[in-house]
Order: structure tokens, then C-alpha cells, then sequence
């Protein structure tokens, strides 16, 4: 009884291994009548890239010693408004440039919205993200100075975890919203 089931696992086993071997492709080169010179892969193409713009922008950080803010130009690719003002935070989260600090570096953005003028920023900031009362005031003027560089933003209201507070760290009175000087 033991050899009949011993010997139905090896024709199984022996089954399985022959049909596997055999729906293997026969041939890996080029389809009878192609030159393989002249054929390329089509190309593959991203329909988001159509649609996206390109722009150079303005970006303020920190100097090293963390005393006055310096410009530096940035290029973001963006679909439309919000898609801009959300890359345009993300260049305030990173530096190319090693003496420059990004005071933004890690404050998460939660959502970015545009309506007639007025940005509306809600982030959400870590307690490793929070800077003394002139960190504070340097990341709300980069801030200040990156956005209001685009003419249609008129004012940002900047909210911590989708709330209006009084201060952006706990140290300088924050506007709602904050306005061109």
C-alpha cells in the first residue's frame, strides 16, 4: 500500500516538472523577419509630464549660524496651484546648499490649499522640529518671503494640525492670516 502512494507522489512530482520544463519559451532572440538593429523599445510616456510646468523660484534659509536669512534660487516642476505651493514648501525642507539651514527641514505639511489669494498651509510640527523664539522668527519671515514671491498669494494662513493657534512654536505671536508687509 506504501509503495502505491510513493510511487503516485513520483509521477505527480515527475508531472509537474514536465510540464513546467515544458512552457518555456523556445527562442530569447528577435521575431523571425525583425532587424534587431533598428528595433527600439516604444517609448514610455508619463501623462502627468504634459500637463506639468516648470519654474525657478526663490527660497529663503537660515544662514550656518542661524542669525539672518539668505535667498537661494530653486527650479520646481508642478501640474497646477496647489501642486506648486506644495513643491514650493517641500524647497524650503531642503538645502543644495550645505551653509544654508532650512528651518522647515522637518515640519510635515499636511495640506495646501489656494482660494481667491489666500494660502492656507496646516502643518504638523515634531518636537524635534521646534526652534527658540529667533528660529521661529527666521522660519516665519522664509516663509514669508518664499510664498509672497507668487503675485496671486495675497495672504497664508498657517495652521499647526488644522488649528488657528497663537503661535507657530510657542515663542512669537502668529497672525491669521499673515499678510504682505
Amino acid at each position: 500500500m506504501k509503495k502505491g502512494i510513493y510511487l503516485a507522489i513520483a509521477i505527480c512530482a515527475i508531472s509537474i516538472l514536465v510540464v513546467g520544463c515544458g512552457s518555456k519559451p523556445t527562442s530569447s532572440g528577435p521575431v523571425q523577419g525583425s532587424d534587431p538593429a533598428t528595433t527600439t523599445p516604444a517609448p514610455i510616456a508619463n501623462p502627468n509630464e504634459e500637463n506639468e510646468e516648470s519654474q525657478e523660484i526663490e527660497v529663503f534659509y537660515a544662514d550656518d549660524q542661524l542669525l539672518q536669512l539668505e535667498q537661494s534660487m530653486k527650479e520646481i516642476t508642478f501640474e497646477d496651484d496647489p501642486d506648486k505651493y506644495s513643491k514650493t514648501y517641500a524647497a524650503l525642507q531642503n538645502s543644495d546648499q550645505p551653509e544654508l539651514i532650512p528651518l522647515w527641514n522637518n515640519i510635515d505639511l499636511l495640506s495646501a490649499s489656494f482660494d481667491q489669494g489666500k494660502l492656507t498651509l496646516d502643518v504638523h510640527i515634531p518636537d524635534e522640529a521646534r526652534l527658540g523664539s529667533g528660529g521661529e522668527t527666521l522660519a516665519l519671515d522664509a516663509l514669508r518671503g518664499t510664498f509672497f514671491q507668487f503675485d496671486e498669494v495675497t495672504s497664508i494662513d498657517l495652521l499647526v494640525d488644522g488649528n488657528a493657534t497663537e503661535s507657530l512654536m510657542g515663542h512669537v505671536e502668529l497672525e491669521h492670516p499673515l499678510t504682505r508687509e
